[in-house]
C-alpha cells in the first residue's frame, strides 16, 4: 500500500506544470465505442513486430470486444514502421496515416511530440500506468510489457542456460539459436548489456560457440519450440508458473520461458499514440482505453504496464525483478552510442543474412 501511495504522489507531480495536458478520460468503453461507431466505424493499427500474427492474442480479443468496429492491423519491425508512417505523413493524401501508431523505437515518440505530431490524450487509468513510461502531457503512453530471457527445450538440454555464462557451454555449440543484435534495437541492448556485465570476450565466446543467427525475435521461439534447436534469450513468451522448476508440467509442451538465476534482463513497455493526421481519432481512443483497462492489462501475458494490476502466474511486480524498462528507454535515447555499438556487432557477427521476419518462412528450420 505504502508503495502505491508513492506512485500515486509521483504521478501527481509528473503532472505538475503540465496547465496545457487534457484532463484524464472518464467515459466508459461502452460510451467510447458507440462515439467510434459514430465517427464511422473504422480503426487501423500500425504494430511493431516480427510475425505477421504476433499481435493477435490481444487483437483478437479487441475485436470480439467491439464487434462493430472495422479494425485492421499491420504488423512490421518498428523500425520499417516509423519511417512508413513518416512517408504517409510526408505524403499529400493522409489517407495511410494510422490512427495508432505502437512501436519499440521509443525514441520516435518523443521526436514526434517535440514536433506535435502527437494527439495529448490520457485515457483512463492513464493514472495507474508506471511513471516515465508515459507522456506528462497524454502524448504517448506505454501499453504493456515485453520480456526477453531464455526460451529452452528440456528434451534437447540436460541442464537448461539461464545466465549468460550458461550459453558459453560446449555441450551447446551449435544448439543455439539468436537474434542478430544489430538488427534489432532491443535485443542490441541485450547485448550491450553483456558487454558491460562480462566484457566485450564474453560476446567474442558466444559468438564461437557457434548460434545460428536470425532476423527477428519470433523465429528463435518457433525453433525452440518445435525442438530444432536447445535454446534462445532473444525471444519471449508467456510467464509460466513453473519458472523456478524445470519439472515437467501438465503442458503437453516440454518448453519453458525462464528468467536468468542472478543476470539482469530486458524488460520494456510498448508505447502507443495517436498522430495528429489519423482519421479515425474516437477509434484510437477506444483501443487506448482498452489496452489499459483491466480486461487487457489484467490477462497480458507478462509485465503488466499498470501498478496496481498483479503479474501472471504468481511472479511479482516488474519492479521486485533484475530488469528496468527505464534503463532500456535511455539506451533507446543515446542513438550515437547504439548506432557505434550496432556497427561493432555488425562487424563480429556478420552482416544479418535472410528476409525480413515478417516475410520469413517459418516453416523451415533456420541454418
Amino acid at each position: 500500500m505504502k508503495r502505491y501511495l508513492l506512485l500515486f504522489l509521483i504521478n501527481v507531480l509528473v503532472g505538475v506544470g503540465a496547465s496545457a495536458a487534457p484532463a484524464m478520460e472518464t467515459k466508459s468503453l461502452e460510451e467510447l465505442y458507440a462515439d467510434a461507431l459514430a465517427e464511422g466505424g473504422e480503426f487501423v493499427l500500425r504494430a511493431g513486430g516480427d510475425k505477421d500474427d504476433q499481435i493477435d492474442y490481444y487483437f483478437d480479443k479487441f475485436k470480439a470486444r467491439f464487434p462493430k468496429l472495422k479494425a485492421i492491423h499491420s504488423v512490421d519491425v518498428s523500425l520499417n514502421h516509423a519511417p512508413r508512417y513518416d512517408n504517409a505523413r510526408a505524403s499529400s493524401s493522409d489517407e495511410l496515416v494510422p490512427d495508432v501508431i505502437q512501436f519499440q523505437t521509443l525514441h520516435d515518440f518523443e521526436f514526434y511530440a517535440e514536433r506535435d505530431l502527437l494527439v495529448p490524450y490520457k485515457p483512463k487509468h492513464w493514472d495507474k500506468v508506471f511513471p516515465d513510461h508515459k507522456d506528462p502531457h497524454g502524448r504517448w503512453t506505454s501499453v504493456y510489457g515485453v520480456t526477453f530471457s531464455n526460451y529452452v527445450n528440456l528434451d534437447l538440454v540436460e541442464k537448461p542456460p539461464r545466465d549468460a555464462l550458461d550459453y558459453l557451454d560446449p555441450a551447446l555449440k551449435g544448439k543455439l539459436i539468436l537474434t542478430y543484435p544489430h538488427d534489432d534495437d532491443a535485443v542490441l541492448y541485450q547485448f550491450w548489456n553483456l558487454k558491460e556485465q562480462y566484457g566485450w570476450e564474453y560476446l567474442e565466446k558466444l559468438v564461437a560457440n557457434d548460434p545460428v543467427w536470425v532476423r527477428g525475435t519470433a523465429m528463435p521461439y518457433v525453433a525452440v519450440n518445435n525442438g530444432w534447436y536447445a535454446a534462445s534469450f532473444t525471444t519471449f513468451w508467456a510467464f509460466q508458473s513453473t519458472e523456478e522448476s524445470t519439472e515437467e508440467s501438465p503442458e503437453e509442451s516440454n518448453t519453458r520461458f525462464l528468467l536468468p538465476q542472478n543476470d539482469y534482463f530486458l524488460t520494456w513497455f510498448q508505447t502507443a499514440a495517436i498522430p495528429t493526421q489519423a482519421r479515425n481519432k474516437a477509434a484510437a481512443k477506444l483501443y487506448l482505453n482498452w489496452m489499459l483497462s483491466e480486461e487487457m492489462q489484467g490477462t497480458w501475458l507478462q509485465f503488466p504496464v499498470r501498478y496496481d494490476i498483479e503479474a501472471p502466474a504468481g511472479y511479482q511486480s516488474v519492479i521486485n525483478h533484475n530488469t528496468s524498462p527505464g534503463d532500456f528507454r535511455r539506451f533507446m535515447m543515446k542513438r550515437a552510442q547504439l548506432e557505434r555499438f550496432r556497427l561493432q556487432m555488425r562487424q563480429l557477427i556478420g552482416e544479418a543474412q535472410g528476409p525480413t521476419p515478417v516475410a520469413m518462412d517459418y516453416s523451415v528450420k533456420p541454418k
